[in-house]
């Protein structure tokens, strides 16, 4: 029984499969040749020289990608047809420095709108600590945009004696300290500027003493010491600190607590309150209870 086989939308009967010779090939192939030198020949002298300029210009272009020089002539040739890059617009610049952020964006003389890759642009800024969000727009023909959301400067963060400025995340911004950065509450310890929100909010929360209020340790990773411009430890416990330094302000107001010459006011106890001495208020206290003791025995 005959059949045939498919080859895309053709039938093919499988005696002319069978009946195929190798020598119909030949003769097609060498017929294909004449024709073709047949055409060169027919070429006239000026098509050649195209060619020659043709096959030359590929070998410059290919080498030119090879060695990388590409990018310069592109940007060279639609700088020419007035694409250079004539003006950088930075909005919402407060911290960053503008120089950085040309530096960033890599534009040099003949830098065109048409080759730069704006999304390059847009990470190699966003690498800056300062910055938080930025968007790299074109403009044709020849304008780029460069709209900047930085990061706000929210406390200093110490930890092993080097200071940095940090955001209300925590996320350093810079080692380098400003003038203006004098004034940002200061937290120390490891960690500190993963819980600074939490700290300014407990310091804020009381302003009768914030004026008063140094730096606020981070200990053990779990709570928080206040120390004073005068030196003195507030220990605040890990549950509630809140509350415990709004009885150590209502103290401050009522009695003077913290003018008094004491080196630490100890909170985590909820039933009492612990003040440590220091080594001269002592020695005066203890002299006032032996001074007391001298009192009674002579009464009696």
């Amino acid at each position: 029984m005959s059949g045939s086989v498919r080859t895309g939308r053709y039938a093919v009967s499988e005696g002319a499969l069978r009946g195929f010779r190798w020598g119909r090939l030949v003769r097609l192939a060498r017929r294909l040749v004449n024709v073709t030198d047949q055409r060169f020949v027919n070429i006239k002298p000026m098509t050649g020289n195209w060619l020659a300029i043709g096959v030359m210009a590929s070998a410059i272009g290919y080498g030119m990608i090879l060695g990388g020089q590409w990018k310069p002539f592109l940007d060279s040739v639609s700088s020419a047809f007035g694409f250079g890059i004539e003006s950088i617009q930075i909005n919402g610049l407060m911290e960053a420095n503008s120089e950085e952020i040309a530096d960033r964006i890599d534009v040099g003389l003949h830098t065109s709108l048409l080759m730069l890759n704006a999304e390059n642009a847009r990470a190699r800024i966003a690498e800056i600590p300062w910055v938080a969000d930025v968007e790299v727009k074109k403009v044709y023909p020849d304008k780029l945009i460069v709209n900047l959301t930085e990061r706000h400067a929210f406390a200093l963060w110490q930890e092993d004696g080097q200071l940095k400025v940090v955001d209300q995340t925590g996320a350093v911004m810079t080692s380098i300290l400003e003038p203006q950065h004098g004034s940002l509450p200061l937290v120390v310890g490891a960690g500190a500027n993963q819980h600074v929100k939490e700290a300014v909010a407990l310091i804020d929360a009381q302003p009768a003493l914030k004026p008063r209020i140094k730096a606020a340790q981070f200990i053990a990773g779990r709570r928080w010491n206040l120390v004073t411009e005068d030196g003195v430890e507030i220990r605040l416990p890990e549950e509630k600190p809140e509350v415990a330094l709004a009885k150590v302000a209502d103290l401050d107001r009522t009695k003077r607590l913290l003018d008094r010459d004491i080196l630490a006011i100890d909170m985590r106890d909820a039933d009492r309150i612990l003040i440590k001495l220091s080594d001269a208020a002592f020695a005066q206290r203890q002299e006032m209870l032996k001074s007391r003791a001298k009192k009674r025995a002579s009464d009696t």
